[in-house]
């Protein structure tokens, strides 16, 4: 007897120990299922209303504490039946009952793959519990970019969109800039050939009028095309500042000053 027990080390008491833990926390569980299965038929028999008192006076139940029981029923009853019913013993949830309270912040449908990449049933309750938010950090962190790529992929589209309207109305402008020097082009065509055809000077005097008239409507167009142009440049110059602020606020101050400065320089000589 007494080498028996000389034989036996902390370690060995340790395993025993969590080996009837483990019993008990899975018998915890399967009896819970089989109350949740009764509370679930009294409640569907017992008097509308009356149910907190007959809990509170035949099984000293809380509804929170019946609610939860139910709730083990209704996610564990069909695998522990079908457990009972099939040689195959991996349809029984290997679990305890704290095991299973966990789970419940996974839904359903993903606590199978859940299980399958986790070794659960030999997962302590502070481990199980850890996985369960790194699971859940995951997928916030996964939902999170998905957001991000959304709202990118939105911004890529709006920046595609204004980029697709400037060149639209910088061709126009360039078309019609255009158009006015093969005007003036022609005009001046027509003014060298009555010069040397001797015209009248009433007629080589509205020619340069018409040339003249075409010159300034050259140079409004193209006014105009200099000004949208530095314009737009001007709002995008405007939105990298912005962004660059928080990111590098020395580099932010040094441009806003240069920026500033040329501002001046430009009022200056205007």
């Amino acid at each position: 007897m007494a080498n028996g027990i000389s034989e036996r080390t902390p370690q060995i008491i340790a395993a025993e120990i969590n080996s009837i833990k483990d019993q008990t926390g899975r018998m915890l569980l399967y009896s819970s299922v089989e109350i949740g299965r009764r509370l679930t038929e009294a409640k569907s028999i017992v008097n509308h209303g009356e149910w907190g008192k007959w809990l509170e006076n035949s099984v000293s139940y809380s509804q929170s504490t019946a609610n939860k029981l139910m709730r083990l029923f209704e996610e564990y009853e069909a695998k522990l039946t079908a457990g009972q019913d099939s040689s195959n013993s991996e349809s029984i949830p290997n679990l305890s009952y704290t095991q299973a309270i966990i789970l419940w912040g996974i839904p359903e449908e993903e606590q199978e793959s859940f299980m399958a990449e986790h070794d659960v049933a030999s997962m302590s309750t502070r481990e199980l519990k850890q996985a369960v938010r790194e699971r859940d950090q995951a997928l916030n962190e996964k939902a999170e970019l998905q957001n991000a790529l959304t709202a990118n992929q939105g911004a890529v589209t709006e920046i595609t969109s204004e980029r697709d309207e400037l060149r639209k109305q910088a061709s126009g402008l360039q078309a019609a800039i255009h158009t006015k020097e093969l005007t003036i082009k022609t005009l001046q065509g027509k003014m060298d050939s009555a010069k040397e055809g001797e015209a009248s000077a009433g007629k080589i005097a509205a020619l340069e009028k018409d040339i003249k008239a075409a010159r300034i409507k050259l140079s409004a167009k193209k006014v105009s095309f200099l000004y949208n142009n530095i314009t737009n440049e001007f709002e995008e110059l405007l939105k990298e500042l912005t962004k660059l602020a928080p990111a590098d606020p020395e580099a932010h101050e040094k441009y806003k000053s240069e920026v500033s400065g040329l501002i001046g320089k430009i009022a200056g000589r205007l």
